[in-house]
Protein backbone atom coordinates (compact mmCIF):
# COMPACT_ATOMS: atom_id res chain seq x y z
CA UNK A 1 0.00 0.00 0.00
CA UNK A 2 2.80 2.43 0.35
CA UNK A 3 3.85 2.25 -2.66
CA UNK A 4 0.37 2.37 -4.23
CA UNK A 5 1.00 6.29 -5.68
CA UNK A 6 3.59 4.79 -7.61
CA UNK A 7 1.38 2.69 -9.71
CA UNK A 8 -1.38 5.01 -9.69
CA UNK A 9 0.46 8.26 -10.92
CA UNK A 10 1.25 6.66 -14.49
CA UNK A 11 -2.65 5.57 -15.06
CA UNK A 12 -3.84 8.83 -13.91
CA UNK A 13 -1.30 10.64 -16.51
CA UNK A 14 -2.40 8.16 -19.11
CA UNK A 15 -6.16 8.82 -18.46
CA UNK A 16 -5.83 12.77 -18.38
CA UNK A 17 -3.99 12.86 -21.95
CA UNK A 18 -6.92 11.08 -23.15
CA UNK A 19 -9.65 13.45 -21.76
CA UNK A 20 -7.40 16.93 -22.96
CA UNK A 21 -7.43 16.53 -26.95
CA UNK A 22 -11.51 15.87 -26.59
CA UNK A 23 -11.93 19.68 -24.38
CA UNK A 24 -9.97 21.14 -27.07
CA UNK A 25 -11.73 23.15 -29.50
CA UNK A 26 -11.26 25.20 -31.91
CA UNK A 27 -11.75 28.70 -32.35
CA UNK A 28 -14.05 30.04 -34.73
CA UNK A 29 -13.45 32.97 -34.78
CA UNK A 30 -13.44 34.85 -38.35
CA UNK A 31 -14.84 35.11 -41.79
CA UNK A 32 -15.99 31.72 -43.29
CA UNK A 33 -16.83 31.06 -46.85
CA UNK A 34 -19.76 28.98 -46.73
CA UNK A 35 -21.83 27.52 -49.78
CA UNK A 36 -24.36 24.91 -50.16
CA UNK A 37 -26.48 23.35 -53.02
CA UNK A 38 -30.41 21.89 -52.07
CA UNK A 39 -33.02 21.09 -54.75
CA UNK A 40 -33.52 25.12 -54.66
CA UNK A 41 -30.04 25.86 -56.19
CA UNK A 42 -26.56 26.86 -55.39
CA UNK A 43 -25.83 29.24 -52.37
CA UNK A 44 -23.09 31.39 -51.16
CA UNK A 45 -22.35 33.34 -48.48
CA UNK A 46 -19.93 34.91 -46.73
CA UNK A 47 -19.91 34.09 -42.39
CA UNK A 48 -18.79 36.24 -39.95
CA UNK A 49 -18.16 34.08 -36.60
CA UNK A 50 -16.91 35.20 -32.94
CA UNK A 51 -16.20 33.22 -30.25
CA UNK A 52 -16.03 33.83 -26.69
CA UNK A 53 -15.47 30.91 -24.59
CA UNK A 54 -18.31 28.40 -25.36
CA UNK A 55 -20.15 31.14 -26.66
CA UNK A 56 -20.33 31.51 -30.65
CA UNK A 57 -22.29 34.35 -32.30
CA UNK A 58 -22.55 35.85 -36.38
CA UNK A 59 -24.37 36.92 -39.07
CA UNK A 60 -24.19 35.85 -42.70
CA UNK A 61 -23.99 38.42 -46.17
CA UNK A 62 -24.97 37.59 -49.50
CA UNK A 63 -26.21 39.35 -52.52
CA UNK A 64 -29.91 38.93 -50.77
CA UNK A 65 -29.06 40.76 -47.33
CA UNK A 66 -27.65 39.91 -43.81
CA UNK A 67 -28.55 37.63 -41.22
CA UNK A 68 -28.09 36.42 -38.15
CA UNK A 69 -27.19 32.70 -37.42
CA UNK A 70 -27.31 30.75 -33.97
CA UNK A 71 -24.29 28.41 -33.35
CA UNK A 72 -23.92 25.51 -31.55
CA UNK A 73 -20.81 23.80 -31.22
CA UNK A 74 -19.66 20.82 -29.29
CA UNK A 75 -16.40 18.99 -29.54
CA UNK A 76 -16.00 18.70 -33.98
CA UNK A 77 -20.38 18.52 -34.01
CA UNK A 78 -21.42 22.26 -35.39
CA UNK A 79 -24.88 23.28 -36.03
CA UNK A 80 -25.66 26.53 -37.47
CA UNK A 81 -29.25 27.62 -38.25
CA UNK A 82 -31.54 30.60 -39.49
CA UNK A 83 -34.46 31.50 -40.91
CA UNK A 84 -35.08 32.52 -44.70
CA UNK A 85 -38.05 34.19 -46.13
CA UNK A 86 -39.41 32.55 -49.44
CA UNK A 87 -42.87 33.87 -50.80
CA UNK A 88 -44.16 35.15 -48.20
CA UNK A 89 -43.16 31.52 -46.39
CA UNK A 90 -40.52 31.60 -43.60
CA UNK A 91 -38.17 28.58 -44.03
CA UNK A 92 -35.44 27.21 -41.43
CA UNK A 93 -32.23 26.64 -42.56
CA UNK A 94 -29.89 23.97 -40.64
CA UNK A 95 -26.51 23.14 -41.22
CA UNK A 96 -25.12 20.02 -39.44
CA UNK A 97 -21.87 18.87 -39.54
CA UNK A 98 -18.22 18.93 -38.61
CA UNK A 99 -15.59 21.68 -37.80
CA UNK A 100 -11.80 20.75 -38.46
CA UNK A 101 -9.18 23.67 -38.38
CA UNK A 102 -10.11 26.03 -41.24
CA UNK A 103 -12.67 23.68 -42.60
CA UNK A 104 -16.67 22.57 -42.15
CA UNK A 105 -18.51 20.15 -43.65
CA UNK A 106 -21.73 18.45 -43.72
CA UNK A 107 -25.30 18.45 -44.69
CA UNK A 108 -27.75 21.98 -45.35
CA UNK A 109 -31.19 21.21 -44.48
CA UNK A 110 -33.92 23.63 -45.85
CA UNK A 111 -37.14 22.69 -44.03
CA UNK A 112 -39.35 20.28 -46.27
CA UNK A 113 -37.74 21.82 -48.96
CA UNK A 114 -34.96 19.10 -49.64
CA UNK A 115 -31.04 19.24 -48.26
CA UNK A 116 -27.59 18.81 -50.03
CA UNK A 117 -23.90 19.03 -48.63
CA UNK A 118 -22.56 22.28 -47.52
CA UNK A 119 -18.77 23.49 -46.82
CA UNK A 120 -17.24 26.24 -45.46
CA UNK A 121 -13.47 27.16 -44.61
CA UNK A 122 -11.87 30.38 -43.07
CA UNK A 123 -10.90 33.44 -45.41
CA UNK A 124 -7.62 34.82 -44.55
CA UNK A 125 -9.60 38.04 -43.78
Amino acid sequence: MRHLHLVLAPVVVFLLSLVSPIAAQTDLTGEWELEFTTPRGHLEFMMYLKQEGPRVTGHLTSEYGERDVRVSVKGEEITITWAEVDGGKTIDVTLTGTVKGDHMSGTAKLGTVGEGPFKAERTGG
